[in-house]
C-alpha cells in the first residue's frame, strides 16, 4: 500500500510544477468564505496548519460510555468540503485535496457546485483508506509534504498530543493546510490543533427551512492568538442544495436548546451524508 501511495502522489507532483517559495507568497490567511467568522478570526485561517472538526454525537440522552462503544457519531462533511473549495478557489500551485480514512469520504455528488458545472473538486481529490491510526498518520504525513497537495482531509479520530503535534508542524513548514474530523467526546484530549470546532444539529422545530436546507451551529472552541467576545464564537451555517455549498445565515447569541442534535425525517438522508 505505501509504495502504491508514494508513486501516486509522486505522479501528480510530475503533473503540477510548483515551489515551496511560491505557495507561501500567496498571503499568510486563508478566508473561510464566511464573513463574521473571518472577522473573529482576524482574518481568516493561517496558511498551513492543523485544524480539528469535532463531529456530531447521536441523539441526546445516550452517555459517553455507550458513544464510545456504539461509535454513533458523524462527521460534519458539509464543513470539510467547504474548507476544501475554500483552498482550491485560491488558486495555489497544489490543488489537490486528499481525503484520508473512510469516515470523512464525503458524497461524491455533493462535491460539485452551481448544479454539477463545477467539478474541480470531485476531479480534484484522491481518496486514501489506510486500515489503522497508524497508517492514516503516515498518510498524513506524506500527502502534506507533497507540492502537489494543497489540503488535506483525514480522519483524526484516536490520535493523541504526539500525532497531531507532527501533523501541524508538517502542515506550517510545508504551507498546507489539514482538516481532521474527530468524535465529539475527543475535545477533553490535548491537542497541537491551531483551531478547534464543534458542528451541532438545529433543532427541526426551530428552523423552517430544515426541510430544504439542512442547518448545523458551528462554534469556535479555541484559536491560538485569537480572543473573541462572548457569543461571537457560534454560527449558524445552512446547506444549499442547489449550489452545494454551506453558507452562513446569522450569528448565534444563545446556543443553549438551538444546537441540540436532532433533525427531521425530510432533512435526514442529506444531513447523515454532510454531517
Amino acid at each position: 500500500m505505501h509504495s502504491a501511495l508514494v508513486e501516486k502522489i509522486r505522479a501528480i507532483e510530475r503533473k503540477h510544477v510548483c515551489c515551496d517559495d511560491a505557495r507561501k507568497q500567496l498571503g499568510q490567511v486563508l478566508s473561510t468564505g464566511w464573513a463574521d467568522v473571518d472577522t473573529a478570526l482576524g482574518g481568516g485561517l493561517p496558511r498551513g496548519g492543523l485544524h480539528e472538526w469535532f463531529g456530531i454525537a447521536p441523539a441526546l440522552g445516550s452517555d459517553q460510555v455507550e458513544l464510545r462503544n456504539q461509535k454513533q457519531w458523524r462527521p460534519p462533511v458539509g464543513a470539510l468540503i467547504h474548507c476544501a473549495w475554500c483552498v482550491l478557489d485560491t488558486g495555489e500551485p497544489g490543488r489537490w485535496a486528499v481525503w484520508i480514512g473512510r469516515r470523512c469520504f464525503p458524497y461524491p455528488a455533493a462535491l460539485l457546485r452551481r448544479g454539477g458545472a463545477d467539478r474541480l473538486l470531485l476531479e480534484r481529490s484522491l481518496f486514501l483508506a489506510p486500515r489503522n491510526p497508524t497508517d492514516r498518520l503516515w498518510a498524513i504525513d506524506l500527502a502534506l509534504r507533497s507540492l502537489a497537495v494543497g489540503v488535506v482531509v483525514a480522519d483524526g479520530s484516536g490520535f493523541d498530543m504526539t500525532a497531531t503535534r507532527r501533523i501541524q508542524l508538517v502542515a506550517k513548514n510545508e504551507a498546507s493546510q489539514a482538516f481532521l474530523v474527530r468524535p465529539p467526546w475527543e475535545q477533553v484530549e490535548l491537542s497541537a490543533a491551531y483551531s478547534r470546532w464543534l458542528v451541532r444539529n438545529v433543532v427541526a422545530d426551530d428552523d423552517k427551512a430544515g426541510a430544504t436546507n439542512p442547518a448545523w451551529i458551528v462554534e469556535l472552541l479555541r484559536c491560538k492568538g485569537v480572543h473573541w467576545k462572548p457569543a461571537t464564537n457560534i454560527w449558524r451555517m445552512e446547506w444549499n442544495r442547489a449550489d452545494c455549498t454551506l453558507r452562513q445565515s446569522t450569528s448565534v447569541a444563545d446556543p443553549a436548546g438551538a444546537a441540540q442534535t436532532s433533525s427531521s425525517s425530510t432533512s435526514k438522508p442529506l444531513s447523515r451524508l454532510l454531517a
